[in-house]
C-alpha cells in the first residue's frame, strides 16, 4: 500500500519558544496537575477551582493549552515521569475530554458573537487546527503524539510488517486504550463535521487506507509458515494489525455517521463522493474479510463449551469487528443508495455483491440466533455473549436493508424477493410454528431482529409503488402473488395476533407471560402499564410492530396509475383477512366463555378449553391455569384487530357493530360489569379492551342501546383497575361527542363521574394520567352546556371544591395540571352563566393573577388568557377586581404570540368599562399599544387594530389624545410617509388603511392637532406634509373599502375630506390642496358615498377581523354578549351615524361666500357641471 505522510513536514512556529518543551512550562504543569485535580478525590472546591483554571487558560492561551492537552492525550506508563498504568491512562481520558469541549467552543465561530465584557471569542488558529488534525489521526493510527520530533513529518500508517519492530510499548499501551480511541473516533467526528467538505480533506481517505493496509499486512502474517521461536512475535504483529484495523474502522464509523445528519446539499453531494470512491475499498478490504470470519466461526462454535476465556474474547473481538465494517458500508448505502445503484456502475455491482453477503448472512445465522433466544440453564455464558454480538450484527444488516425499502423502494425492487423470503422463512415461520411461548423476553436475543423484519414486511406491504400492477407488475406479483399468497396471509395474521397477545402480563402465576425484564406489568404497575402500553413505539416492542404489519396488511389495496381496480388476481390482505376476521368474532360460545372465565362465574376442562381457542394452543403441553389466560388472550388480540380494522370492517358485507354490538358485545360487558371480578384475582382484560373496542366505533355505537356504552364505560371509572379506569377515561373522550342527541343520559351520568374521576386523579401518579382525568371532568362539563343542560349547585360545589386545592399541590412534574385546573373553570363559567360566574372570582382571579405573574407558570398563559376572556365577557358589568388584573396586559403585550387573545380582551375592556376602566388604565393600554404597533406583523396589526377602533370609535377626543401623547400618532404618519415614499420595508396598504382611519377619527375631533403632527421629514430630506396626507386618502380610498368594514372606512374618510374644504380655519394649505384636487374628491368619493350609503347610517358594519382557524381559536362563550356590545357602541359612534348629505350639502352652501364669486365659479368649472349635477341629485334624493 502506498505509504501516506500523516503530518506532511509539520512544523509548529506558531509555538512560543517557552512550550517547545512542554514538560518543562509552567503552563505544562498546571493544566497537568489541575487535570489530575479533576481525576482525584480532591474536595469539591479545589476540583471547581481546577476546572475555572482550565477555562480561563483555555480562554486566554488558547492554541497553547489545546497543545499541552495533544500532549498529555500521548503519554504513557513507560515514559520517565510518569504514573501507574491505570493513572496514565485516566490522564490520557480526561485530556482528550477537555480537548473534545475545547474544540467544540473553539474550532469554528457559530455566531455566538462577543465574549465576556464586550471582547471578541479567541478561536483556534489555523496552524493549531492542522496540528490537531494530524495529531489526532496519528494518535488512531500510530498511537504516536509526536508533538516536538524533529521527524515528525515523516510519520505514516505502518505499511510494512518490518515497521513493528520499531513501534514503542508506550505506542502499542495508546493504541490498545479503547477508551481513549473511542474518544478520539467521536473527536474526529466533530471536527469533520465542522470542516468537511471544505477542509480536512486527508481524513477519510487516511482512514480508508489504513483499513486497507492493516489487512495487507494480516494477509501477509496469515500467509507466513509459523517458526516456533517467532511464533509469539507474528502473534503480537497479528493483534497490532487487528487494533489499528478496528481503530481506523472506529474512527470512520464515527466520521460517517456524523456527516449522515448533514442536510445541505453540499454534504450530501460529499457523501455521495464519499460512498462511491470508497465503498469498493471498504467491502473488499473490510467487510468481506470480516464477514469471511464470521462465516468460518460456525464451526469454532460447535466446541464453544472447550474455549477458554481468550477464544471467547478472541470470537467476540471479530464480530464486533464485522458489526463495526457493516455500519461503515450502512452509512455509505443508505445515504447514496441511488448514485450507488446507477446503471453501469461498477459501484452497482459492489452494492449486489454487500447486499449477496448480507442474505447469506442471514440465511446462516438466524436460525443460530432463534435457537439460542431462550436462555435456558444449559446455555453458557460464552455462547450467550457470542448470541448477542452476533444478534447485534444482524440488527445492523436488518436495519440497513429496512432502510434501503423503505427510503428507496423502487430501486430495492431487483433485491426485494429473496430479503422478502429470508425475513418470512427464517423469522415468522420458525418462532410462529415453535412450541415456546411467544413474548418479549422470551425471543431474548431475537427481539430486536423480529421487530426489524416485522417492520420490513409492513413497510413492503404498505408501499403504494408494489401496489400499482401497471407500473411496477414486477414488484406486485414479487409481495402479492408469490409471497403474500392469501395462505400465508392467514398464517401470517394468526402469528400477529399472537404477538399482539403476549404483551399483557395476565397475573402473578409462575408461566411464560411473567418472565419479561423492561416492560411495565400490569399488575404490579397498572397506571405504569397503561402509560408504557400507549407510548411504546413500533421500534421498541415486538406487540406493536405486529399490529402495524397487521393494519399494513388490510390496507393493502391494488390499482392502476390511471386509478382504475387491478382485475389481474391480485388479492390484498383486506380480502383476506377481514372474512377470515369476521369468522372469529362470529364464534360467540368461545367468546362467552372466555368473558366468563374472567367473571370468575365460569370453569372448563382442558378438553373444552383447547377447542374454544380461536388461534389455537401454541404449546403440546397446556395446563389448565394456562390455557385459561391463553383464551382470554387470544380475544384479547382479536378484539384488538376488529379496532385496528374498523374503519374497514364498517364496510364490509355482513359486519355491523351496532347489531353486534346489542347482541353479544353490550351483553358481555354488561355481564363483566355486573359480576365484577375483584374475588378471582383476575385482571379486567376482556372489560378493558371491550371498552377500548367501543371507542373505536364511536360513530356506529349505538347511545339509546338498552345496554347504553356510555353508562356502562362509565361505571368502570370507579373499578379498582387504574389501566381499567383510564382506559375508561379514554373511551369517555371518544364518546361524548356522539350523544348530542342523548342530553339526559349525559347529565345523568355526570354526577357519579366527577366524584370518580377526583378520584381517580388523587388515585393516579403520572401526571399524564391526572391531567386525562381532568381534561375528560372539563369535556363533560363543557358538553353538558353545550347540549343545553344545567347542574345543581351541590354537583357544582363538587366540581369546584376540590380546584384550588389541585392548583396549590401541582408542583414540580405535577405543574401541567394548573393548565387542567383553568380549563376546568372555564367550563363551569360557561356552564352557569353570567348569573353566577362571578362567584367564581374568588378562586379564579388569583389563579389568573398567579398565572400572569410567575415566570414557572409561562405555560399557562395561553388557557389564562382564555379564561379571563371568557369571565370579561360574563360579566354582567366592569368590576373593579376584574379590571385590575388589565395591570397584567402591559407585559403580556411583550410576548407576540399572544397578541391576537390579547387584543380581543383589551377592546371588550374598553367597550365594557368605558370612561371608568380608561380612567384607571390609560397608562396601560398606552403601554400595550405601544408594545405593538410597528412590530407585529399585518396580521397581528388588524388585532391592534380592534383596540384603537374601539377607544376612538366612543372616546376620539380623549384617545385621540391619549394615542398622541405615547407617540403612536407619529408612528401611524412615519408609517403612511415610509408607504408614501414607497420605501422598501414600508408597511403594506392594508396596514395604511387603518393607520389613515385612527387619524380620521382623530382629526375630525380635533383638526388643530394637524399643526403638532405634521410635517414627517425623512432622514433624506424627504417631507410628508398636509398635501401628501390628503394625496393617500384619495389614492388609497378604494383599498379602504376593501372588507366588510369598507363602506364605515370610506364614510369616515369622506368626512374628513369634506372637512378640509373651506371654511376649514386650521391651514390654508390644506383648504387650496383639497380644492385643487376637488374633482377627485367630489366626483369620486363624495359621489360614492352619497350613492352606497344610507344617510343614517345604518348599513355600516363595524369593524372586526374574520377568524382564521389557523391563527385564533374560537371563544363561543359569550360571543352573542360581544356582538351585542359591539352593535350599541356602534349606534353610539358619531360619525357613522352622522348624515353626510346633510353635512355636505352644508359645506357646498358655505362655498360661494367664502371663495367669492370668481373663485367659485373657477371651482364649479373644475369639478363640472355633470358632476354637481349629479351632486345635487345625490343629496336631494337622499
Amino acid at each position: 500500500t502506498k505509504p501516506i505522510n500523516l503530518l506532511n513536514n509539520l512544523r509548529c512556529p506558531w509555538l512560543s519558544n517557552d512550550l517547545k518543551t512542554m514538560n518543562k512550562t509552567e503552563l505544562h504543569t498546571n493544566i497537568r496537575s489541575a487535570l489530575q485535580c479533576l481525576t482525584s478525590s480532591s474536595p469539591p472546591s479545589m476540583i471547581q477551582q481546577a476546572q475555572d483554571a482550565l477555562l480561563k487558560w483555555e480562554a486566554d492561551h488558547t492554541d497553547d493549552y489545546v497543545v499541552v492537552l495533544l500532549q498529555l492525550m500521548g503519554v504513557s506508563s513507560d515514559e520517565a515521569n510518569s504514573t501507574a498504568s491505570n493513572e496514565t491512562a485516566t490522564l490520557r481520558l480526561v485530556a482528550i475530554l477537555s480537548l473534545k469541549a475545547a474544540i467544540v467552543r473553539k474550532w469554528k465561530d457559530r455566531g455566538r458573537g462577543k465574549g465576556v465584557g464586550g471582547t471578541p471569542t479567541s478561536l483556534l488558529s489555523e496552524d493549531a487546527k492542522i496540528l490537531v488534525r494530524q495529531l489526532i489521526l496519528s494518535l488512531v493510527l500510530t498511537g504516536r503524539v509526536a508533538l516536538h520530533d524533529s521527524n515528525c513529518g515523516a510519520i505514516t500508517p505502518f505499511s510494512s510488517i518490518d515497521q513493528f519492530r520499531y513501534i514503542t510499548p508506550g505506542q502499542f499501551e495508546i493504541l490498545r486504550d479503547h477508551t481513549l480511541q473511542m474518544n478520539a473516533a467521536a473527536l474526529l467526528a466533530k471536527i469533520a463535521r465542522m470542516d468537511l467538505p471544505l477542509k480536512f480533506h486527508e481524513l477519510i481517505p487516511t482512514l480508508v487506507e489504513s483499513v486497507k493496509g492493516a489487512q495487507f499486512l494480516m494477509s501477509q502474517l496469515n500467509q507466513q509458515h509459523l517458526d516456533p521461536s517467532i511464533q509469539h512475535e507474528i502473534t503480537q504483529q497479528r493483534d497490532l494489525c487487528l487494533t489499528i484495523q478496528q481503530n481506523a474502522m472506529t474512527s470512520l464509523e464515527c466520521v460517517l455517521a456524523e456527516m449522515s445528519t448533514q442536510r445541505l446539499l453540499v454534504g450530501k453531494k460529499y457523501r455521495n463522493a464519499v460512498a462511491m470512491q470508497h465503498l469498493g475499498e471498504i467491502v473488499k478490504s473490510g467487510f468481506i474479510p470480516s464477514m469471511a470470519e464470521i462465516d468460518s466461526m460456525q464451526n469454532e462454535l460447535e466446541r464453544i463449551d472447550s474455549m477458554d476465556n481468550i477464544e471467547v474474547e478472541s470470537i467476540i473481538f471479530r464480530i464486533n469487528y464485522a458489526t463495526l465494517s457493516s455500519r461503515v458500508i450502512s452509512h455509505m448505502m443508505i445515504s447514496s443508495f441511488s448514485k450507488l445503484t446507477e446503471e453501469n456502475s461498477l459501484a452497482s455491482n459492489v452494492v449486489d455483491h454487500a447486499l449477496t453477503m448480507i442474505h447469506t448472512l442471514f440465511t446462516q445465522w438466524l436460525p443460530f440466533v432463534l435457537k439460542n433466544s431462550t436462555n435456558d440453564e444449559s446455555t453458557t455464558i460464552g455462547i450467550v455473549e457470542i448470541g448477542q454480538r452476533i444478534k447485534d450484527l444482524l440488527h445492523v444488516h436488518c436495519e440497513l436493508i429496512v432502510e434501503l425499502q423503505s427510503s428507496s423502494p423502487i430501486l430495492f425492487v431487483r433485491y426485494l424477493d429473496p430479503f422478502l423470503r429470508v425475513f418470512y422463512s427464517n423469522l415468522i415461520e420458525s418462532i410462529g410454528n415453535s412450541d415456546v411461548a411467544i413474548s418479549n423476553t422470551e425471543m431474548g436475543q431475537s427481539k430486536c431482529i423480529v421487530i426489524s423484519s416485522l417492520t420490513f414486511l409492513a413497510n413492503v406491504a404498505e408501499t403504494k409503488q408494489y401496489m400499482d400492477v401497471c407500473t411496477e407488475r414486477n414488484a406486485a406479483t414479487i409481495v402479492w402473488k408469490n409471497m403474500f399468497t392469501p395462505a400465508t396471509i392467514l398464517s401470517l395474521s394468526r402469528y400477529l395476533l399472537l404477538l399482539i397477545s403476549a404483551h399483557i402480563s395476565p397475573n402473578n402465576t409462575d408461566n411464560a407471560y411473567d418472565q419479561r425484564e423492561d416492560e411495565a406489568v400490569w399488575q404490579d404497575d397498572p397506571e405504569g402499564f397503561y402509560q408504557w402500553e400507549i407510548q411504546r413505539s413500533t421500534d421498541e416492542h415486538i406487540g406493536s410492530a405486529a399490529q402495524n404489519l397487521f393494519l399494513a396488511l388490510v390496507e393493502a389495496s391494488f390499482e392502476c396509475e390511471d386509478g382504475s381496480q387491478s382485475e389481474d388476481g391480485f388479492q390484498g390482505g383486506k380480502e383476506v383477512i377481514l372474512p377470515w376476521l369476521m369468522r372469529l368474532l362470529t364464534n360467540v360460545p368461545s367468546q362467552r366463555l372466555a368473558v366468563e372465565l374472567e367473571a370468575g362465574i365460569a370453569n372448563a376442562n382442558v378438553q373444552l378449553l383447547v377447542s374454544a381457542m380461536p388461534l389455537g394452543t401454541r404449546n403440546s403441553q397446556v395446563q389448565q391455569d394456562t390455557i385459561k389466560n391463553d383464551l382470554i388472550l387470544q380475544w384479547d388480540a382479536i378484539y384488538t384487530a376488529a379496532g385496528l380494522a374498523s374503519n374497514y370492517l364498517k364496510s364490509f358485507p355482513g359486519y355491523d357493530f351496532n347489531e353486534w354490538f346489542e347482541s353479544l358485545v353490550g351483553p358481555l360487558l354488561t355481564l363483566l360489569i355486573q359480576s365484577g371480578n375483584s374475588m378471582n384475582h383476575m385482571l379486567p382484560i376482556l372489560r378493558r379492551r371491550i371498552i377500548w373496542l367501543i371507542s373505536c366505533n364511536a360513530q356506529q355505537v349505538p347511545v339509546s342501546s338498552s345496554h347504553n356504552p356510555l353508562e356502562l364505560i362509565s361505571t368502570s371509572l370507579s373499578h379498582n383497575d387504574i389501566c381499567l379506569r383510564l382506559t375508561a377515561v379514554e373511551a369517555m373522550e371518544t364518546l361524548l361527542p356522539y350523544c348530542e342527541d342523548s342530553p339526559q343520559l349525559l347529565h345523568s351520568i355526570t354526577h357519579s363521574s366527577i366524584a370518580a374521576l377526583y378520584q381517580l386523579t388523587n388515585d393516579c401518579v403520572e401526571v399524564d394520567s391526572r391531567s386525562s382525568c381532568l381534561g375528560l371532568l372539563s369535556t363533560l362539563i363543557s358538553f353538558v352546556g353545550v347540549l343545553g343542560g344545567s347542574l345543581s349547585n351541590d354537583v357544582l360545589n363538587t366540581i369546584v371544591t376540590p380546584l384550588p386545592s389541585i392548583w396549590e399541590n401541582s408542583i414540580e412534574q405535577n405543574l401541567l395540571l394548573k393548565r387542567n385546573v383553568l380549563n376546568i373553570i372555564s367550563s363551569v363559567a360557561t356552564l352557569v352563566g353570567p348569573d353566577q360566574a362571578s362567584l367564581l372570582y374568588p378562586i379564579a382571579l388569583p389563579m389568573l393573577n398567579e398565572s400572569f405573574g410567575k415566570e414557572e407558570n409561562v405555560f399557562l398563559v395561553e388557557e389564562a388568557l382564555r379564561m379571563w376572556l371568557v369571565f370579561l365577557r360574563l360579566s354582567n358589568g366592569y368590576n373593579g377586581s376584574l379590571g385590575a388584573l388589565f395591570t397584567r396586559a402591559a407585559t403580556l403585550s411583550k410576548d407576540l404570540e399572544h397578541v391576537i387573545i390579547l387584543m380581543r380582551i383589551t377592546e371588550y375592556y374598553i367597550m365594557h368599562g368605558g370612561a371608568s376602566f380608561l380612567n384607571d388604565h390609560a397608562q396601560t393600554i398606552q403601554e400595550v399599544l405601544c408594545n405593538l404597533v410597528g412590530e407585529v406583523r399585518p396580521r397581528g396589526l388588524a388585532y391592534v387594530a380592534l383596540v384603537i377602533e374601539a377607544l376612538l370609535r366612543s372616546y376620539p377626543t380623549e384617545g385621540g389624545s391619549l394615542l398622541f401623547q405615547c407617540g403612536l400618532v407619529k408612528r401611524f404618519l412615519e408609517a403612511c410617509a415610509a408607504n408614501y415614499w414607497e420605501k422598501d420595508d414600508c408597511e403594506p396598504d392594508r396596514v395604511i388603511v387603518l393607520y389613515l382611519t385612527a387619524l380620521a377619527r382623530i382629526l375630525l375631533s380635533n383638526l388643530r392637532m394637524l399643526s403638532n403632527i405634521l410635517p414627517v421629514v425623512s432622514s433624506s430630506g424627504e417631507v410628508f406634509g398636509e398635501e401628501q396626507l390628503v394625496s393617500m386618502y384619495i389614492s388609497k380610498f378604494q383599498v379602504a373599502g376593501n372588507g366588510a368594514h369598507g363602506l364605515l372606512f370610506q364614510k369616515l374618510w369622506a368626512i374628513l375630506l369634506s372637512s378640509f374644504v373651506p371654511p376649514c380655519e386650521v391651514s390654508p394649505v390644506i383648504n387650496n390642496y383639497a380644492l385643487s384636487r376637488s374633482k377627485e374628491i367630489f366626483s369620486g368619493i363624495f359621489s360614492y358615498i352619497l350613492r352606497n350609503v344610507n344617510a343614517d347610517g345604518s348599513n355600516l358594519l363595524s369593524y372586526d377581523v374574520g377568524y382564521d382557524g389557523e391563527e385564533e381559536d374560537i371563544i363561543d362563550t359569550g360571543a352573542d354578549r360581544y356582538e351585542l356590545l359591539l352593535q350599541e357602541t356602534s349606534k353610539k359612534d358619531a360619525m357613522a351615524t352622522l348624515c353626510f348629505k346633510d353635512f355636505l350639502s352644508s359645506k357646498l352652501c358655505n362655498l360661494p361666500n367664502v371663495l367669492g364669486h370668481d373663485a367659485y365659479q373657477q371651482f364649479l368649472q373644475m369639478i363640472g357641471n355633470d358632476t354637481m349635477a349629479e351632486l345635487e341629485r345625490l343629496m336631494g334624493s337622499n
